[in-house]
């Protein structure tokens, strides 16, 4: 079942809004952002956040994908980006991605929108894998996804060709039964 929102202890995650443009814009540029997500390319205008954002609604419409603004509650500040794609119902299992706005970087706020997907992913969608990938330099995304209790699973070598070159992914997951049993979560 889709949801429009989500709140945890910091954070509105809902869905984007036309409002959420200029925020959006601002922080897929942060050289932190473009250096690390192998999804965004470079010359990012406000054309493309547009088409972006009505691919967004199409994607959920057909269940291909689900993908959130991040807010901050306190202020209503956008600072990033949480989502389930590429949906597999045949297979049960979907991708997780994100990014924060580097200001809001080493926080756990990457980590609570992660959890909240993931709770959402099983319990409402009826997942039994959510998969992650991040470039190997990613280090901080290679921590979120342990943090939230995925496990490695092997890298995928010279797999993406970002900027002129070759980058190295890294493969994690986590199962339902993991997931629910607490077994791979750090607190």
């Amino acid at each position: 079942m889709y949801k429009s929102s989500f709140l945890t202890g910091r954070l509105m995650i809902r869905e984007y809004k036309k409002s959420d443009i200029d925020g959006f814009l601002r922080v897929v540029h942060q050289k932190e952002i473009l250096a690390t997500t192998y999804g965004i390319p470079e010359n990012y205008t406000r054309r493309h956040a547009k088409w972006w954002m009505r691919i967004l609604r199409q994607n959920r419409i057909y269940k291909t994908s689900y993908e959130y603004a991040v807010i901050l509650r306190e202020n209503g500040e956008y600072i990033g980006n949480v989502g389930l794609i590429n949906i597999d119902p045949r297979h049960y299992h979907a991708d997780i991605s994100y990014y924060i706005d580097k200001d809001y970087m080493n926080q756990g706020i990457a980590t609570e929108a992660s959890l909240a997907m993931l709770e959402y992913g099983f319990s409402e969608l009826g997942f039994r894998k959510i998969n992650g990938v991040c470039m190997s330099v990613n280090i901080p995304s290679r921590r979120v996804m342990e943090k939230i209790g995925m496990s490695y699973e092997g890298t995928l070598r010279k797999d993406l060709y970002k900027d002129g070159i070759f980058y190295d992914l890294d493969r994690f997951s986590i199962l339902k039964e993991e997931y629910y049993t607490g077994s791979k979560v750090e607190n």
